[in-house]
């Protein structure tokens, strides 16, 4: 089939957030690359108001709580219609079903060296190998097969703009990952907070709703409330968007927030333990990442960083802890 008789993709990224805003670059490049093209997007509930920020995109949402009721439901929503190409860009067997509820001549998956969950079973052409090893790497393999190689970035995102009563210049603290384990110390983000308190710059805390992360937020702001702007649970990812693109600095473990500020333009400084920053880490900031993965890995799998798999991760639940504050901050000192 040639390039230009592509006239309708498909795009399978459920979840999570990072990982949808790594698919956001690579499809925005697609479809500049392709601009007559009509794309369609199935994505998760949550992840589906990421989605609908990239204009022309039409969204579909699977909720995975609805089993394969949803999924009848997903087929029954795209009958009639047949795809030139559907990217399948996520090795999990729930997103593979989704992918058999769709129509698609072509059907593309990550390379067999990156493929999982036997997502091969489920498609009919491989992505060449990826370039790079980091995660965006291996979704623009797969865009490469509609002859895109460069990430969109940042993303041209239609983005409200809400009124948080924020100064003209702040950093933002994103301190909760999505799992406990990955947040940093209470004393090292009070830390930094102390820091850009000093440097007259104000920190705003972002996170999502839950009460944990309210809680976290809380402790970490102690007694530093009347300097301190808390936005943690009230702002929908939209809004989070426009807040980390307005922000100076990103200082964020790793979780979503970090990403979407990439997504948006901002300069992050990761903090990374469990993961290999080179794999999930600000990809236009690997440069910035305060990270201890290389020590803790090589200790646990007695191998160098070098020698092991591309997803092996760090177990210790205490990893966090071994990032220090003078190096946080010695970070700061060179960016701000």
């Amino acid at each position: 089939m040639q390039q230009e008789n592509i006239q309708h993709l498909a795009v399978v990224r459920l979840s999570a957030l990072g990982d949808v805003c790594h698919a956001m670059a690579v499809v925005q490049s697609i479809m500049k690359r392709h601009p007559a093209m009509r794309v369609t997007w199935v994505t998760s509930p949550l992840e589906a108001n990421l989605v609908r920020l990239l204009d022309g995109v039409e969204v579909v949402e699977y909720d995975k709580k609805t089993g394969f009721t949803g999924l009848l439901a997903l087929r029954s929503q795209l009958k009639g219609r047949v795809f030139d190409v559907l990217l399948h860009m996520q090795w999990s067997i729930r997103a593979s079903l989704v992918t058999r509820m769709i129509r698609a001549k072509r059907r593309v998956g990550f390379a067999l060296s990156h493929s999982r969950e036997k997502q091969h079973w489920f498609v009919n052409e491989f992505a060449p190998e990826p370039k790079g090893d980091h995660v965006l790497d291996s979704f623009l393999s797969i865009g490469s097969v509609l002859d895109v190689h460069e990430p969109s970035l940042p993303c041209e995102l239609v983005l409200p703009k809400p009124d948080l009563g924020l100064p003209n210049r702040y950093v933002v603290i994103n301190p909760s990952a999505s799992k406990a384990e990955r947040n940093w110390t209470v004393e090292g983000y009070q830390a930094v907070l102390d820091w850009f308190l000093n440097k007259e710059i104000c920190p705003v805390i972002t996170g999502g709703p839950s009460r944990d992360e309210q809680h976290f937020a809380e402790v970490v702001i102690g007694d530093r409330g009347d300097e301190v702007i808390n936005l943690v649970g009230k702002t929908p990812l939209n809004s989070m968007l426009s807040v980390l693109k307005g922000a100076e600095l990103v200082v964020s473990p790793d979780t979503g927030p970090a990403h979407m500020a990439t997504l948006v333009g901002t300069p992050v400084v990761g903090l990374y333990a469990h993961s290999n920053p080179q794999r999930t880490g600000p990809y236009r900031d690997l440069d910035k990442v305060v990270s201890v993965y290389g020590v803790l890995a090589e200790e646990e799998y007695q191998k160098p960083v070098s020698e092991l798999p591309w997803s092996t991760r760090v177990h210790d639940p205490k990893a966090m802890q071994h990032i220090q504050i003078d190096s946080v901050l010695s970070k700061l000192d060179e960016l701000i």
